[in-house]
């Protein structure tokens, strides 16, 4: 008799439990933000509402096989791969969401073939204008579009927050880019960013 008691409020001890832990279990669990925005690079003004964003360094460029042409629209002979190592930049991270708009600096290397296709990776620092710094690597995979001067990159960034607002948060970019030059020198990428905020202590 006993034992059957006990048996019929087990049930009600442990919901009595699960209620008293739920809110350290709640406090616990990631928080996943999806953000949305656009990175800008857009240095010779393109787009006519000023100059947005600069390359600091032009890094290295090779020609595996040949020498540099000079011409910055066809900076290998068209037979000729293309290496570049160490160039950086500043470009634009907007966006509604104050964890994503700032200056984005990015350092960027590329193995490409004599059609500009091919991978690219490289690291980057989103300084954030309300405060924080984002920082991580990402790579790229660059195509180019049938019998047109069209390359698409698809890149995925992976960062952390190392300051402010974001300390400690984690961050994945992806965005799709289009350029209409061997050479990208200017481009307007649609960003889906996830945001994991670690679980609170």
């Amino acid at each position: 008799m006993r034992d059957t008691k006990l048996a019929r409020l087990t049930p009600v001890f442990l919901a009595a439990a699960l209620l008293g832990l739920w809110p350290a279990l709640a406090a616990a669990q990631a928080v996943t933000t999806q953000v949305t925005g656009a990175e800008v690079f857009d240095p010779m003004n393109f787009l006519g509402a000023g100059p947005v964003g600069t390359f600091t360094n032009p890094g290295v460029m090779t020609c595996p096989g040949a020498e540099p042409t000079g011409n910055p629209m066809q900076p290998c002979p068209p037979d000729s791969r293309i290496q570049l190592r160490g160039v950086t930049g500043i470009s634009r991270m907007a966006s509604t969401s104050p964890q994503l708009a700032g200056s984005f600096s990015w350092e960027m290397n590329a193995n490409w073939d004599a059609d500009g296709t091919g991978p690219a990776w490289g690291t980057f620092r989103l300084e954030l204008d309300e405060g924080g710094v984002w920082e991580g690597s990402w790579t790229n995979r660059r195509s180019k579009l049938d019998g047109m001067a069209v390359w698409v990159g698809h890149a995925r960034f992976v960062g952390r927050g190392t300051s402010g607002s974001v300390q400690g948060m984690q961050l994945q970019l992806t965005i799709v880019g289009t350029t209409y030059s061997l050479l990208p020198v200017f481009w307007v990428a649609p960003i889906e960013a996830e945001i994991l905020e670690p679980p609170s202590k």
